[in-house]
């Protein structure tokens, strides 16, 4: 079952080759900073990262404002 969900996962579509996967081999998005993230996202540019791959770095990054903003732990 895991690997269904894995597979799945918008960041299964990333090429290994990328700038971006070679980021994520050393950060982990989950743990970022908005404004690390923020620098991700630029290098992320549309049209050299899948569409689906930035829509899940930005919804890390509405998540990591909404924390902030609710003074929430993060």
């Amino acid at each position: 079952m895991a690997n269904t969900i894995l597979a799945r996962h918008p960041l299964a579509t990333l090429s290994s080759d990328s700038d971006l996967a070679l980021v994520l081999e050393l950060e982990d998005p989950v743990l970022m900073s908005p404004e690390r993230l923020e620098e991700v996202l630029r290098l992320s540019a549309p049209g050299e990262v899948e569409p689906e791959v930035r829509a899940y770095l930005w919804g890390l990054y509405d998540q990591r404002r909404v924390a902030i903003y609710t003074g929430a732990p993060h």
